[in-house]
């Protein structure tokens, strides 16, 4: 039988190499997409806590700095129940707060929220350093909102609040840039 005669095709051999690259292709481009979409989502989560824990802290900002007519109380006073955040009007009174499935402050609940999680924490510090927390009273309170899902931070949010205008030379030049004036300073932090 002449060249020419011969059939050119492929081989049993030639076939599997082909399958195997194709195949070897194929899984690396899923991989590609997979991890894209992990990226997403959690850049999504993020970008949702962030949300969470400005509402929060615009919410606990809100408030005054101490209990009208009781300097130096700290926590919830009476009336005040720990059930219902509407009677709530100091931010000390969110010390220690811890909520699953995300409220407003009516009561009325964020819908889209399942699995979320949100909780703050208040504490005197000293006005030199608000880095350091002290046991006594202050003109500085720094307020920590922490937004989790499914158990796990996804945002904090950190705020001063005073009870006058918070200064460069008070914070020891710690986030002066952010001062907005009115006693509050905040700062985000993303996970």
């Amino acid at each position: 039988m002449s060249r020419e005669g011969k059939r050119r095709g492929l081989t049993l051999v030639e076939a599997t190499v082909s399958i195997v690259v194709v195949g070897v292709m194929l899984v690396a481009a899923l991989n590609t997409v997979g991890a894209t979409r992990v990226t997403e989502r959690r850049l999504s989560d993020r970008m949702r806590g962030a949300l969470l824990a400005q509402t929060l802290m615009a919410e606990i900002l809100q408030q005054g700095f101490e209990e009208p007519g009781q300097a130096g109380s700290f926590g919830l006073e009476a009336g005040e129940s720990g059930g219902s955040r509407a009677a709530w009007d100091d931010v000390d009174d969110y010390q220690g707060f811890k909520e699953t499935g995300p409220r407003l402050k009516s009561g009325a609940a964020l819908a889209g929220y399942n699995g979320w999680s949100w909780g703050a924490s208040v504490h005197w510090v000293d006005p030199s350093d608000p880095r350091k927390a002290v046991v006594s009273a202050t003109t500085v309170k720094r307020i920590r909102v922490v937004v989790s899902f499914r158990d796990t931070p996804v945002c904090e949010l950190y705020a001063l609040k005073s009870n006058k205008t918070v200064t460069t030379t008070e914070t020891g030049g710690l986030l002066a840039d952010l001062v907005d004036g009115v006693g509050s300073l905040v700062k985000l932090l993303l996970r």
